[in-house]
């Protein structure tokens, strides 16, 4: 590895996405860049740009942990996206999503939707998802329901793990054997 490359890696073998407490590793047992990290590190400058913006999205949005993983594993079942599947759920376990719910995600169905919030975020997930948009009428009550603000880190959250499945499907990243 170059240093460039080395630093980049140490973001993903050290730090906060790896510590107790992670939902899942991002570095295998022999030191393998495992999802989207795989890839990034080809690119120094879109690498470390979408390590940022990873951060951002995983951690500093306002929607509550168990919305925004219920949005992710939508995403994942709309692009059969196997690496994201396998992550998130796990992830979504830990943000309260019980069995059923994971079930019902993976076969495009909804879960137990608890909230206000969690209703909007199913429901803008799956319009996005299915018509790319939402219309006027939708954009007001889901403003409304979410604010604005939250209405454009879920329609921001959608992209990027859309981004992520085209990345994850184009190079052909797989969840580790042993989740399998």
């Amino acid at each position: 590895m170059t240093a460039e490359q080395r630093e980049f890696y140490d973001r993903y073998a050290t730090g906060v996405r790896s510590g107790p407490g992670t939902t899942f590793a991002l570095v295998d047992t022999d030191g393998q860049l495992l999802g989207p990290p795989a890839v990034w590190v080809l690119s120094q400058p879109l690498g470390l740009a979408l390590e940022r913006f990873g951060y951002a999205i995983r951690y500093q949005l306002n929607l509550s942990r168990r919305a925004q993983e219920i949005a992710i594993l939508m995403v994942a079942q709309h692009r059969q996206s196997e690496f994201e599947r396998f992550a998130h759920a796990q992830a979504g376990a830990k943000a309260g999503l019980s069995d059923a719910d994971l079930a019902a995600l993976a076969a495009g169905s909804a879960p137990t939707l608890r909230t206000d919030e969690e209703r909007a975020v199913y429901e803008v997930t799956r319009r996005v998802l299915d018509a790319g948009s939402l219309d006027p009428d939708e954009y007001e009550r889901y403003a409304d329901t979410l604010s604005v603000p939250r209405l454009f880190e879920l329609v921001t959250l959608i992209g990027y793990y859309l981004m992520l499945a085209t990345q994850l499907s184009v190079f052909d990243i797989q969840p580790p054997a042993q989740a399998g």
